[in-house]
């Protein structure tokens, strides 16, 4: 063998029929002969090139064979490679990899790419649509590229059906997509759709079906804690669990409250959770409602809310703030029914309760629209303690029943180092008008700043009562655990 030969390979002679020249080019690859390769690509590198389009089709007995099929691309591929590397031709492999127009693969990653940025801006009906049909093109296909895109394809209709408000038809393409996972062994998909599955069969109130995934989901976590808490809320799935609790939130992580470690300094704050998650559509139009509102904008607010409520018949977020700007607007009895759809929705969503008993007494004409307006500056407006007390007491003479006036003339007073008159404040709302939320605050406000533990026990023992305020009963739980201990 000559220097030439050692370098680039042994030399061919060109071979002019082209079954001929694929059978030995074939052959060279397949048994890992790439000095014979090279030397056959370039003994006859116009008859390859020219011949090459009419070899990229897989023959009709290699289709129904996986393996077969792979070894004919991977000596399509390492023709190419001779041609870029050892030829400086890249026309080969750009000839394999094609464009998204004569690539059904590269169609399919950019219908996904596509699809993602319709399902990023809420267009759920556009991103289904397009990725139905890039699924019947790609109807047929095999190999690994289908394998990889084809689970993805199908979680991603799932997901625009369920995001869509039509969780029924997402079921079926979630299940495919899952199944598509467990059989590759991808157990990172497996998880996924796992999770999505709970999250859907739980919409649909499918308790055992949702129950099963969250179990399965357990079985998948190493950290005990976090597999037990999964458990946990298999266990509360398939029982059946409450529209709305309050769960305790401590250095980041969350409890029930029968689960709280004992605990140490540090923050405690609570949080609502539903027995469903809010879908996108009406968390995106709950956010514009609430900028223009923040604006005073009321009747463009109140647009906003109710599109959140078409697009997500369960959240009762949207009731909530359509109601609060139905107040803004004076439309007292629309507002009372709205909280009274919140109410059974997710019952005890923050402040429905004595909200929607304020919004029965302004359309009674028992109290007055500036005293609602005080309220609400009271309870979420930026002026200091001192001022919101004048204002406070300046509302009491206008409304001297209204219990909620009290706690909020007494948490002002608390937060000015005036306990005494604190306490006075409190006591006066109890003796109010007894509306049942605001009475478990002002009964948890009370217990805090009296001095007699006997009193003390009992105030948080009645403000756990049920019909009350959620977030207040969870407090006077944490608070007498505290005592006991």
């Amino acid at each position: 063998m000559g220097f030439f030969d050692r370098i680039f390979g042994r030399r061919s002679a060109g071979i002019d029929d082209p079954e001929q020249l694929r059978r030995q080019l074939f052959d060279a690859a397949a048994r890992g002969d790439l000095s014979r390769l090279a030397g056959l690509c370039r003994a006859n590198r116009q008859a390859v090139e020219t011949h090459f389009p009419a070899w990229q089709k897989v023959p009709e007995h290699l289709r129904s064979d996986p393996a077969a099929m792979q070894s004919h691309v991977q000596v399509l591929v390492a023709i190419a490679q001779v041609f870029a590397q050892q030829l400086g031709d890249a026309s080969l492999f750009q000839r394999l990899m094609g464009t998204p127009r004569d690539n059904p693969l590269m169609r399919w990653q950019d219908a996904l790419r596509q699809a993602q940025e319709r399902i990023d801006a809420l267009e759920f009906t556009a991103a289904r649509e397009l990725l139905t049909g890039v699924l019947s093109e790609a109807e047929g296909l095999q190999g690994s590229g289908v394998d990889e895109l084809l689970p993805i394809t199908l979680g991603r209709i799932g997901e625009c059906h369920f995001e869509s408000g039509e969780a029924e038809q997402a079921l079926p393409y979630m299940q495919q997509a899952l199944a598509l996972c467990e059989q590759a062994g991808d157990a990172d998909g497996v998880r996924i759709y796992l999770g999505n599955l709970f999250e859907v069969h739980r919409w649909l109130e499918q308790r055992e079906p949702a129950a099963a995934c969250a179990r399965r989901l357990a079985e998948m976590i190493a950290d005990p804690t976090a597999k037990r808490q999964r458990l946990r809320q298999a266990e509360r799935v398939a029982a059946g669990e409450p529209r709305n609790r309050v769960l305790a939130v401590i250095d980041g992580a969350s409890y029930e409250l029968d689960e709280l470690p004992p605990l140490a300094a540090g923050h405690v704050r609570f949080m609502f959770e539903r027995d469903r998650i809010t879908l996108r559509r009406a968390t995106a139009a709950n956010e514009a409602g609430e900028a223009c509102g923040g604006e005073g904008e009321y009747a463009e607010a109140l647009a906003h809310f109710e599109r959140a409520a078409t697009a997500d018949r369960h959240d009762p977020h949207c009731r909530y703030q359509a109601a609060f700007t139905l107040l803004h607007l004076r439309r007292y009895a629309e507002a009372e029914s709205a909280y009274a759809e919140v109410e059974r929705l997710a019952p005890g969503w923050f402040h429905c309760r004595a909200d929607r008993w304020l919004a029965g007494r302004l359309a009674a004409g028992d109290v007055e629209h500036d005293v609602f307006l005080a309220v609400h500056a009271l309870q979420d407006g930026p002026m200091a303690p001192d001022e919101k007390l004048d204002l406070a007491e300046k509302t009491l003479t206008r409304a001297p029943r209204l219990a909620l006036l009290h706690l909020l003339r007494g948490t002002q007073l608390a937060r000015l180092g005036r306990e005494a008159e604190a306490v006075a404040a409190f006591r006066d709302g109890l003796a109010g008008d007894g509306e049942p939320d605001v009475r478990s605050r002002l009964l948890v406000e009370l217990a805090t700043h009296c001095d007699g533990p006997q009193e003390r026990a009992a105030l948080l023992r009645d403000a756990q009562a049920p019909a009350g305020n959620l977030v207040a009963a969870a407090t006077a739980q944490l608070l007498a655990r505290g005592s006991a201990n």
